[in-house]
């Protein structure tokens, strides 16, 4: 697990990739989209294409027009979770 870490570290240290804040998570997106790996708060998350639309391998049933786009989908989704969760608890 510490090598995989040391790894992805190295990667996302990379100039290869372009930096984004959306609601208080980094992003970092590929320069080359040949490169099907994007870092969502540090962690590896596999895109792909399937014809005009890009999706994201854990949330793959949602998808938009651009990596951009659907990566925010996601992060949407995963905030409007975490405030439910946060509200059930109350």
């Amino acid at each position: 697990m510490e090598k995989r870490r040391k790894e992805s570290d190295k990667e996302m240290s990379s100039p290869a990739f372009r930096r984004m804040t959306y609601k208080g998570h980094e992003v970092l997106y590929p320069q080359d989209e040949t490169k099907t790996k994007n870092f969502i708060d540090g962690r590896p998350v596999r895109w792909g294409k399937a014809g005009a639309s890009f999706y994201l391998d854990v949330y793959a049933f949602d998808r938009g027009e651009s990596l951009d786009d659907t990566v925010k989908r996601y992060l949407d989704y995963l905030n409007k979770v975490d405030g439910t969760r946060k509200k059930e608890g109350n």
